[in-house]
C-alpha cells in the first residue's frame, strides 16, 4: 500500500470545564491544514465536541466531532468495534458546498479527498466507568487526498504501520497559544 502525504497532525485534549458533552482543544499541531483557520474560536483555539449519533442508520457512525457554528467536522468511524471502543477511528470531510439549514459555507469543502485518522487515547484508571471511557486526549491525523483508502490506512494505523511518522510529528508538533 502507498503511504499517504501526512499534512496536518492535532492533539486535541479534553476541556475538564466541559459540560454535559465533552469538549476537546486543540493544544498541539504539527504542518498546516488550511481549513482549520476557519474553525478558530473567538479565543483563537480549536475546539471541538465529541458527540453521539443524531440518528439511527447502518452508514451513521456512533460518535461524531462538531466544530465551530455546528460544523460536522466528521464522524468517527470503528470508534466502536463489536460494542467496545477500539482506540482508533477514522473519517473525512463534509462533502457538501455548504452545511446547516442556514447554508453556511463548508470550510472543508476543497478538501473533501482528505481522510482522518484518529487515536483516542482513555483514562483507564479514571474513578468511574464514564471517566474510563470518556477520551482523554484524540490525535488527528489528516492524510492528503486518502479518503477513498482511510479505512484501509486505519487498519494499518491500528497494526503500527504508521509508528514512526506518529512519533515524528508528536515531536515536531507546536504548542497551540490562544490570541
Amino acid at each position: 500500500m502507498i503511504t499517504p502525504n501526512i499534512c496536518y497532525y492535532a492533539k486535541m485534549v479534553y476541556d475538564t470545564n466541559s459540560k454535559k458533552t465533552p469538549k476537546y482543544v486543540i493544544t498541539a499541531q504539527a504542518g498546516y491544514y488550511p481549513p482549520m483557520e476557519q474553525i478558530k474560536g473567538r479565543n483563537g483555539l480549536i475546539s471541538m465536541y465529541l458527540m453521539e449519533k443524531l440518528k439511527e442508520g447502518a452508514n451513521v457512525p456512533s460518535m461524531r466531532l462538531q466544530a465551530k457554528d455546528s460544523l460536522n467536522f466528521t464522524g468517527l468511524k470503528e470508534y466502536f468495534v463489536d460494542g467496545r471502543l477500539s482506540g482508533f477511528a477514522y473519517g473525512y470531510p463534509l462533502t457538501d458546498k455548504t452545511y446547516s439549514s442556514k447554508k453556511k459555507e463548508n470550510p472543508f469543502y476543497e478538501y473533501k479527498d482528505d481522510g482522518y485518522l484518529f487515536i483516542v487515547h482513555q483514562d483507564r484508571n479514571a474513578n468511574t466507568a464514564p471517566e474510563q471511557i470518556r477520551p482523554t486526549i484524540i490525535e488527528l491525523i489528516v492524510l492528503d487526498g486518502a479518503k477513498v483508502l482511510i479505512s484501509s490506512y486505519c487498519k494499518q494505523l491500528m497494526m503500527g504501520g504508521f509508528d514512526e511518522a506518529i512519533k515524528s510529528l508528536r515531536e515536531q508538533a507546536k504548542q497551540v497559544d490562544a490570541l
